[in-house]
């Protein structure tokens, strides 16, 4: 509850500044008089929308509690919202129960399983193009002027159903990818590792030569976030991109091909299995939660792990708390092939989809509502910079962050005191690489000095992972069918390889994933791929 007290005297003292600041930029949108007018339920003379998602990640302030972004939000807009939100644990359960009896839908809600392609074939989500053009002068804008993110969003058939997060602009400031302690490093007079030999000998050395000073053997050199996954991100080494793309990956004629099959990824596979069997690798890695992972952080127990650039600062600050003042972490240049290149896939364009129930009667307040928030300038500056004069201040017409906002007096990092106050939301949003929605990530990283370093030393590393449109209903269906159950082998015999509860028998892996419809599963990755570039259907 403290921090709830501290922000709603932070802002009683801010609004007092605001109204002085005369640094208040106009915004395209519609004016809220426009938006009011808007046919829907009403309560206390305002307009309503039933809003389901995902509640906040800062899990202390739910957005049912009325948090200052979405108060400002209301009153610029006049539209009051009513949040239908679990945490993410329970969310995803709940609303696919909802949607598969289809009844006591909110207007607008978060889309499960990132599948908007079944939903429009159901005909439970409202096709928005018309609803755009009419009543959304922002979000079309933006799409005109971002011609690879409006094909991003559209399914085969041309139309835009459903709204995503736009990240092109912070996959380059915060930038995903694999995190060392340089304290532990330095204490061991050792560099940083680049090759899969280099990484063996720096976790072995964390291993026996208790880096952390506390006179046991107890760190544990790896630890992987996301389990299986996270080692997916030493796949650079061996010239896969094993990440976000899965190891679907085009070569150079623009053939899709599937890269866990090469044999040297069985070499990368090897590695690992040599990391487990000799305590280099967490033992629990497959199964860990994550409060048990962020405890193991926070303890000094973790050499090296994988994770957003932005998560360093929480990552020191546990540390310090723990009692370890000198504790640094920095993210690494990705592993490297024997050629000499390492590269780190970088996410986006788009994540989180969001659709208009195609039985809210409230279909135009919803996407003029969705205008505000997601491309007018002044909406997207809330979501992403909270509340003027608290979190922000308005400078030479461009949105800076406050010293409370960065040297906050209760100790949170920059992207969780945003979120306390509601901005950074499960909803969508864009953090855009050029034009006015694409002021926030710069100015996460003049915040953080030494992250701004960090990302720029990675930033030469980055690559797109492979480009894809959305499934058509019938590559939807053969993913369904082949390709779930083709990763869900892949992923099982590559925990037993790496845990030696079976041997690495490499003939028999690639023949029980092609017998399990590996060509009809690349054939449906080459046309979207082909879709995406614009070359001929076959």
């Amino acid at each position: 509850m403290r921090s709830r007290r501290t922000i709603a005297a932070a802002i009683a003292i801010a609004s007092v500044l605001t109204v002085g600041s005369g640094c208040r930029q106009e915004s395209p949108v519609k004016q809220p008089e426009d938006v009011i007018t808007s046919p829907g339920p009403v309560s206390g003379g305002k307009p309503v929308l039933r809003v389901a998602t995902n509640d906040n990640y800062f899990t202390g302030n739910s957005y049912k509690d009325q948090l200052p972004v979405w108060q400002e939000i209301e009153k610029r807009t006049g539209v009051q919202i009513d949040w239908e939100v679990l945490p993410r644990e329970q969310f995803g359960d709940s609303i696919r129960l909802r949607l598969s009896k289809g009844t006591d839908l909110p207007d607008i809600f978060y889309i499960p399983d990132s599948d908007p392609v079944t939903l429009a074939g159901k005909g439970t989500i409202v096709p928005l193009d018309d609803l755009i053009a009419a009543h959304a002068p922002n979000i079309a804008a933006f799409l005109r002027d971002n011609p690879e993110i409006d094909k991003k969003l559209r399914l085969a058939d041309g139309k835009l159903y459903a709204l995503a997060s736009v990240v092109t602009g912070v996959a380059y400031t915060d930038p995903y990818g694999l995190m060392i302690r340089k304290d532990w490093l330095d204490r061991l007079g050792l560099q940083e590792p680049s090759t899969l030999d280099e990484w063996h000998a720096v976790l072995k050395a964390f291993k026996e030569n208790d880096p952390n000073g506390n006179g046991l053997q107890d760190e544990i050199p790896l630890l992987p976030d996301l389990g299986l996954k996270g080692l997916k991100l030493f796949g650079s080494a061996v010239g896969g991109h094993l990440f976000y793309s899965d190891g679907f990956y085009p070569d150079a004629d623009g053939t899709v091909k599937y890269e866990w099959l090469e044999p040297e990824t069985k070499e990368l596979v090897e590695w690992w299995r040599n990391l487990y069997a000799e305590g280099l690798l967490a033992p629990d890695f497959l199964t860990k939660s994550m409060d048990s992972f962020l405890s193991e952080v926070s303890a000094g127990r973790v050499g090296a792990l994988n994770g957003f650039l932005n998560l360093r600062p929480k990552y020191e600050l546990g540390n310090r708390q723990a009692g370890d003042p000198h504790a640094e972490w920095v993210m690494t240049a990705p592993p490297k092939a024997k050629d000499g290149s390492g590269f780190y896939e970088i996410y986006g364009p788009v994540s989180s989809w969001f659709g208009i129930s195609s039985s809210s009667p409230n279909q135009e307040l919803a996407i003029r509502w969705l205008d505000y928030i997601y491309a007018s300038e002044e909406g997207s500056r809330i979501v992403n910079f909270g509340v003027e004069g608290l979190s922000y201040t308005m400078a030479d017409g461009k949105p800076r962050f406050t010293e409370y906002a960065t040297n906050h007096p209760d100790g949170l990092d920059l992207t969780r005191l945003l979120r306390s106050l509601g901005a950074m939301p499960t909803m969508p949003w864009i953090r855009a690489d050029k034009g006015p929605l694409s002021f926030q990530p710069q100015a996460m990283l003049e915040s953080d000095p030494v992250g701004a370093e960090l990302a720029k030393k990675v930033k030469p590393y980055l690559i797109p992972a492979i480009s894809l449109t959305l499934p058509t209903p019938e590559e939807k269906e053969t993913d369904a069918l082949y390709g779930a159950p083709l990763r869900a082998y892949v992923e099982s015999a590559l925990a037993r390889f790496i845990t030696g509860a079976d041997q690495i028998d490499w003939e028999r892996f690639n023949a029980t994933v092609a017998s399990l419809g590996l060509n009809r599963v690349l054939e449906a990755k080459q046309r979207q791929y082909d879709r995406y570039r614009g070359a001929p259907a076959p």
